[in-house]
C-alpha cells in the first residue's frame, strides 16, 4: 500500500475502496474492489509551512500528495449499448451503472425508501439485479481532482447534478438515516431517510 492509500486508510476507514479481499455481505455489494487502487486526487503541487516548494520523491519527510502520481487506480470507463440502452461499466471495480438516469425514467428525487425500491425494481437494459449502491461503491466515481460540481466524468455519467444521491448503506447509530454522496463536492454525509428527498443512480455487480 503507497503512503497516500495509507494515509486515507486512516482518515476514512470505512470507505476504503480497494480492500484486500472481496467486499463483506453487510457492505450489500456483489462485487470485489480488490487491487483497483485509489483514485489520484490530482493534486500536483506540494507545500512546506511557508509556500510552494519542488515535489520532494517518494520517502522523503515532506514526500505528500503531489509527490505521487496517477497510477494503476485511475478511473477507466466503458460505455457499452445493452437491448439498445446505455450502460457505464467501470473498468477498476467492473461495477455496471445506468448511463443516464433519465433514460430508466429515474431524473428525479426520492426518500430512501423509494429509491432502493426503484432500483430493485428497474429492468433497464433487460437486466433485474440493479439496486442502489452502498457508499463506498457510488464513492468510486467521485472525480477528486474536479473542484466544480458535478463531481464525476460527466461523459459517462451524464445528467448528474452537483446535489445529492441517496447510497444504501444506512448510518450508524442512527438507523432513520442512510448516507449520500454530494456531487457538488465529493463528499460524504447522512440525511432522514423518509423525511429528505435526494437522487439516486443505480448499479450492478454482473457481467453484460
Amino acid at each position: 500500500m503507497t503512503k497516500k492509500n495509507t494515509l486515507l486508510s486512516i482518515l476514512f476507514p470505512s470507505f476504503l475502496l480497494c480492500a484486500a479481499g472481496p467486499a463483506r455481505a453487510v457492505d450489500v455489494s456483489t462485487h470485489s474492489f480488490a487491487g483497483c487502487g485509489f483514485p489520484d486526487t490530482g493534486q500536483k503541487t506540494c507545500y512546506n509551512a511557508t509556500g510552494p516548494i519542488a515535489c520532494p520523491p517518494p520517502g522523503a519527510d515532506l514526500a505528500q500528495d503531489g509527490t505521487y502520481g496517477p497510477g494503476i487506480g485511475q478511473p477507466s470507463y466503458t460505455e457499452n449499448k445493452v437491448s439498445g440502452a446505455l450502460v457505464t461499466v467501470d473498468n477498476r471495480t467492473g461495477l455496471m451503472w445506468i448511463t443516464n438516469p433519465a433514460d430508466a425514467g429515474m431524473d428525479k428525487t426520492y426518500t430512501w425508501p423509494l429509491a432502493l425500491a426503484a432500483c430493485e425494481d428497474s429492468a433497464f437494459a433487460g437486466y433485474s439485479d440493479w439496486r442502489l449502491p452502498n457508499a463506498r461503491e457510488l464513492m468510486s466515481i467521485v472525480d477528486y481532482s474536479k473542484s466544480v460540481g458535478p463531481t464525476l466524468n460527466a461523459a459517462f455519467f451524464p445528467n448528474t447534478y452537483p446535489n445529492y444521491y441517496w447510497t444504501s448503506t444506512s448510518c450508524a447509530p442512527d438507523p432513520t438515516m442512510a448516507w449520500y454522496v454530494d456531487f457538488s463536492a465529493g463528499y460524504v454525509h447522512g440525511d432522514t431517510k423518509t423525511t429528505n428527498a435526494s437522487y439516486a443512480r443505480c448499479v450492478r455487480g454482473g457481467a453484460l
